[in-house]
């Protein structure tokens, strides 16, 4: 059965899982979401979606694709978030929107992964990256076995409390999002005008005139891959994140993210 799986990543979390469920399931095609709402999307048998949790539900340019997704049920439908603490109402909410579109959700997964959002302290040390990796692949290893099964349900993490948080929190996310004027972000001296955060960004939001830093607009999804993809560790936001870690999954690499975001 062939299956295309539409991912969306910032840091390389979320396509990491991506990638391993390529790996681990027969005839899949990755797709990337951004590329995916700049042109045409073909149904297919099956429908993967992969992504990070944000606000306690999925990101609004995933929000955006759903939208798009054409009407029809596949024969089977899953989504897997990844988060750093916990996935709240993100499958919920993925569900309820795909239900618009007259999509049913077969199946719902959550992996946790390395928290990287510097507006809440950012990404752990190193070793406490390791730990949190190591125990994911477990994770995405029992999401691939219930896929191959067909496996129906909602196999996310759950919480009372945070899937009602998320339920209140998440569109107070979108609607500060939606009405965000000029950003926070900037390239403070060490940066090299190299481009990267511009290539990595995948609401076209950054600009880099010649010889100059690069500036930021109104469009950011608040993913910071311009701020973790810095090789000079140049990208801040406000204040507080000169000394921040920056992270991204060692599975995948710069060239994983820019080949599918340029």
């Amino acid at each position: 059965m062939r299956t295309v799986i539409y991912w969306f990543s910032g840091t390389g979390n979320s396509f990491h899982v991506a990638s391993a469920l390529q790996g681990g399931l027969d005839d899949v095609e990755l797709i990337s979401v951004v590329q995916a709402l700049d042109g045409d999307m073909e149904p297919s048998q099956r429908i993967g979606l992969v992504f990070p949790v944000y606000a306690w539900g999925p990101p609004a340019i995933v929000a955006r694709f759903i939208e798009k997704l054409p009407s029809g049920t596949p024969d089977y439908l899953f989504a897997v978030a990844s988060y750093g603490g916990h996935p709240g109402s993100a499958i919920a909410l993925t569900r309820r929107m795909l239900k618009r579109r007259g999509l049913v959700l077969n199946a719902g997964f959550s992996v946790r992964m390395v928290e990287n959002y510097p507006p809440m302290g950012g990404a752990p040390e190193e070793k406490k990256q390791l730990k949190i990796n190591d125990a994911a692949e477990t994770e995405i290893t029992t999401i691939i076995a219930r896929i191959r099964e067909g496996a129906t349900g909602d196999f996310s993490k759950k919480s009372l409390f945070f899937s009602l948080f998320g339920r209140l929190v998440y569109p107070m996310f979108r609607w500060a999002l939606s009405r965000q004027s000029r950003s926070k972000f900037y390239a403070d001296e060490k940066c090299s005008s190299c481009g990267i955060c511009v290539r990595v960004c995948p609401a076209k939001n950054i600009e880099l005139p010649d010889g100059k830093k690069p500036t930021w607009s109104n469009r950011c999804e608040q993913c910071f891959a311009c701020f973790h993809w810095c090789p000079e560790y140049a990208v801040q936001y406000g204040k507080k994140t000169v000394d921040m870690i920056r992270y991204h999954h060692p599975g995948t690499s710069l060239k994983d993210l820019m080949l599918r975001q340029e």
